[in-house]
């Protein structure tokens, strides 16, 4: 009886201790051949994509669809697309920019942003390829170190995180300076230009011959003018908010989300066969 509890006691004390064993870290610490496994440079450019397009679908969306409406209310038109002319104009010369050239305006600005996402798009693979130098090999060291003191999964996160930080932050800035360099507002600004430039070259060589559309056209867009007169103006317009709006949270998504590129550096190295 005695052999017999004091059997059952070990067993019980043995599953106690099993129980309370953190669980134990697979990793293949020995690494493969360089072509049989993906590059964590390739992991860091799906992430910053990841990223991109989850800002870009959210801010483009809601200003194309409000676009697609407001261009069916030539009225509602103008009043929102006339405030962003005097923005980007000195007051004076906004007056001369055509109505005709203000009833393009949302054709204009979807194309722009059209061309930005693009250009936002680029930028990430040349930026990571840039600015990624560290080997797959530096990153497995880490999280073998790691390991070998004993450190739980969280630990080894944190010691990922600490040295990827500076470089998600300086490549999350290069990404967002392709919004700077494209300069969103210069863009609209000088296909308003062009437009005009366009519609007074036909103005001086027929003053008489006008469409009857076109007539009509500037005939509403005058009328609507004098029923707004004094529309009160932004600083930088819904145009510039949109892309304030993008650069702020492009930026901070990609600073805040260092954990996930973290977590796709241990998937990728630490649960590879």
């Amino acid at each position: 009886m005695n052999f017999t509890l004091f059997t059952l006691v070990s067993i019980l004390f043995c599953l106690t201790i099993v129980q309370a064993a953190p669980s134990q870290i697979y990793f293949n610490s020995q690494p493969q051949e360089e072509e049989n496994l993906p590059s964590l440079r390739d992991t860091a450019q799906a992430h910053y994509e990841s990223i991109v397009d989850n800002i870009l679908s959210q801010h483009n969306e809601g200003i194309l669809t409000e676009l697609s409406f407001v261009i069916k209310d030539p009225q509602e038109m103008y009043s929102i697309m006339k405030p962003q002319v005097e923005v980007l104009f000195e007051q004076d010369y906004s007056d001369v920019i055509q109505d005709v050239c203000v009833a393009q305006m949302p054709g204009m600005i979807a194309n722009q942003i059209h061309e930005l996402s693009n250009q936002i798009y680029a930028r990430i693979e040349s930026v990571v390829l840039n600015k990624w130098k560290k080997s797959d090999t530096y990153y497995r060291e880490i999280i073998v170190n790691s390991i070998d003191k004993g450190l739980w999964e969280q630990d080894i996160l944190d010691d990922l995180i600490q040295s990827i930080e500076m470089l998600n932050m300086n490549i999350a800035d290069h990404i967002v300076e392709a919004i700077d360099e494209f300069n969103m507002l210069g863009k609209l600004k000088q296909s308003l230009k062009h437009c005009q430039d366009i519609f007074s070259e036909r103005t001086e060589q027929d003053h008489v011959s006008t469409s009857l559309s076109e007539s009509l056209w500037k005939a509403v867009l005058v009328s609507l003018h004098l029923s707004n007169p004094n529309p009160e103006p932004k600083k930088t317009g819904f145009m510039g908010k949109y892309v304030f709006d993008l650069r702020t949270d492009l930026q901070s998504e990609m600073y805040s989300r260092v954990y996930e590129l973290a977590t796709g550096i241990f998937e990728d190295l630490a649960y590879s066969n």
